[in-house]
């Protein structure tokens, strides 16, 4: 099932912007749209998430059975390097502006490496995305995507960056720069995209210093953009003020819970609950939509809790829940360590149950079945037509600012999508227990390959 969203992995376009100008470069998105199987390139770069590995290592038998070279990347390959050796012809586990230029020119001669990790360059070193290969025709209202910085300076336990990454950003005329003279725009739908764009930041408010001065350099361009940062950001009304007056029309913000315990189970100190509904109040004032995500399965987690859930966001007029999943113990987060040391991990789970929407482990008090009634009763709940009617109804005259409105209606959008996962009724929602996907189980079958085992 394809997932065309406003928001997609830029990985790509980053990828194809440090390989030499004089390469010939195809780029495909498989949310987006199919890889063509019968096309022959010299080199393919795979990034992929956790949950992808099964059927992105089919991909990479059938090319290298060609006379193709694999590439693997991304968070799951630097976790699992000796694994994906296995299945592609080298690794890349560091930053790709530093290790992609030197496995292309190796390549070129001859003589790659099996691993490539070198030491970051800097954020500085990032180089402007190749826009121009984006094609929007696979994705009608898909928005151009651009990185200010990367990391977050927080730690909570289940979060892949903990541990992993520390925040930096790179240079404001850097960013601005790319956007004004770099960036190419959705012509689709009559120009209700244009000049719209998406920071692809886990936390583009790490460092509130470096967000004012981003938002008052991007004032002046007059363009219209959405970002993920913390909840620390939206307590400050000034600062949500100047994003609003910079162009900021859309915050998604990893609000996860409404239970105390829960947030302190997932060491989330940023997340004030107490300030929620001010929050909501001034920053939707200021001509801002707040999304926000929302997980059931924490520690804290009771199913008192979650049976009351919707009456809770519906006292404090929050409707606009745009994802809702399963806290997920992903590989070498402190979250999955403490689970290992606990035995709580669920048996038989591979590494495609690691999607953020089925449960790999026991949650303390709870039963696994209670956490996916819960789940998929919740997914229907908030993304009900009666939630979007209300969210359309208590936010859409809140401001006047310039495509405020095109906003909330794209945003009920968004909201309705919640419900996606459960359309497949044959998941179980529980880790070991799904089967793969049929053409991923059968190309397996066929090629010899086994499902990586996490537990």
């Amino acid at each position: 099932m394809k997932e065309r969203s406003i928001m997609q992995s830029s990985v790509p376009e980053l990828i194809a912007a440090l390989c030499p100008e004089d390469a010939e470069i195809e780029l495909y998105n498989e949310k987006e749209g199919d890889i063509p199987l019968d096309r022959h390139w010299d080199l393919v770069f795979f990034s992929y998430l956790h949950s992808f590995y099964e059927h992105t290592k089919v991909l990479s038998a059938l090319f290298r059975r060609r006379g193709m070279t694999t590439v693997a990347g991304g968070r799951h390959a630097s976790q699992f390097p000796d694994d994906c050796l296995r299945h592609f012809d080298c690794v890349v586990t560091g930053e790709p502006e530093a290790n992609v230029p030197a496995l292309v020119s190796d390549f070129q001669r001859g003589v790659m490496e099996r691993i490539y990790d070198r030491p970051s360059q800097g954020p500085a070193s990032i180089r402007p995305y190749r826009y121009d290969l984006i094609d929007y025709r696979t994705n009608a209202i898909r928005l151009p995507g651009i990185e200010a910085s990367r990391g977050c300076p927080f730690t909570c336990n289940f979060c892949v960056l903990t541990g992993k990454e520390q925040y930096r950003f790179r240079p404001v005329r850097d960013v601005v720069e790319e956007i004004e003279h770099k960036m190419t725009w959705n012509p689709n739908l009559l120009g209700l995209f244009d000049a719209s764009f998406v920071f692809l930041d886990n936390n583009l408010g790490g460092n509130p210093r470096y967000l004012r001065e981003l938002c008052e350099a991007l004032v002046p361009l007059g363009k219209i953009w959405g970002c993920a940062l913390t909840f620390n950001i939206l307590e400050n009304p000034e600062l949500i003020r100047l994003m609003a007056k910079a162009g900021c029309r859309y915050i998604y913000t990893g609000l996860e819970s409404l239970n105390p315990a829960s947030i302190q189970a997932m060491n989330k100190r940023q997340n004030r609950l107490g300030e929620l509904r001010r929050v909501l109040r001034h920053t939707y004032s200021s001509g801002i939509i707040l999304s926000f995500g929302m997980i059931v399965g924490a520690d804290g987690d009771t199913s008192e809790y979650l049976e009351k859930l919707p009456e809770y966001l519906a006292d404090i007029d929050c409707q606009c829940i745009t994802y809702l999943g399963m806290v997920c113990p992903y590989p070498g987060t402190p979250f999955h360590q403490q689970l290992v040391r606990e035995g709580r991990l669920l048996p038989g789970t591979i590494s495609r149950d690691y999607d953020g929407y089925t449960l790999c482990h026991r949650p303390s008090h709870l039963e696994v079945s209670e956490v996916v009634d819960h789940y998929k009763r919740l997914s229907r709940s908030l993304s009900s037509f009666t939630s979007v009617v209300h969210h359309y109804w208590s936010k859409l005259w809140l401001s006047d600012q310039p495509r405020y409105l095109r906003s909330i209606l794209v945003s009920g959008r968004e909201i309705a999508s919640v419900r996606n996962p459960c359309d497949n009724r044959e998941r179980t929602f529980i880790g070991g227990q799904d089967p793969l996907e049929a053409w991923d189980a059968k190309m397996m079958g066929e090629l010899g390959l086994e499902p990586q085992r996490l537990s």
